[in-house]
């Protein structure tokens, strides 16, 4: 053979032309499913992140109007109509945080008001036999006037270790 010589293409002895075209058409296919496949796959991927947002965001919704059924008042819920006295009585407050209550002992005189708020990251409780906060949820209050002297010491019902005295004089 010479370097100016044309070349020129023998086919491969014993391989049709229908199997190699056979062959080139399986190949395709087995492209074309795979393709296919990591579509569906990725269709899958959105339409579970769709539900998952989805899920959150009714989860969301739910502690929303769950949070807004506890007021945090000390009278049930009920919205008080009677006029406020002439002379405000002093009001203090008590933050539960870090699983403790600040400051831990008080000293007030009759007719004073406590509010507990609650500036932790759980619910809490101001529990004693003379008062019930019910469940305080994170970022809200509830108040409590104490009417009689004596000494009311409270915990968390949640978190008994969670300890309070307010002192009456």
């Amino acid at each position: 053979m010479k370097t100016n010589d044309p070349v020129t293409v023998r086919p491969r002895q014993g391989v049709s032309d229908v199997a190699t075209e056979d062959a080139q058409n399986v190949h395709a296919s087995r492209r074309r499913e795979r393709r296919e496949s990591r579509d569906g796959r990725g269709m899958f991927r959105i339409r579970l992140l769709g539900i998952g947002g989805l899920a959150v965001i009714i989860i969301w919704a739910v502690f929303l109007v769950r949070s807004r059924d506890f007021t945090g008042k000390g009278d049930g819920g009920a919205l008080s109509k009677a006029v406020a006295p002439a002379i405000a009585s002093a009001v203090t407050q008590v933050s539960m945080r870090n699983l403790q209550f600040y400051p831990v002992t008080i000293e007030l005189k009759q007719g004073d008001v406590v509010e507990w708020k609650n500036d932790d990251l759980v619910p809490h409780t101001a529990t004693s036999a003379s008062f019930n906060s019910g469940t305080i949820i994170v970022g809200q209050s509830w108040r409590h006037t104490f009417t009689d002297a004596g000494k009311f010491p409270y915990v968390c019902s949640f978190h008994p270790q969670m300890k309070g005295l307010v002192i009456i004089k």
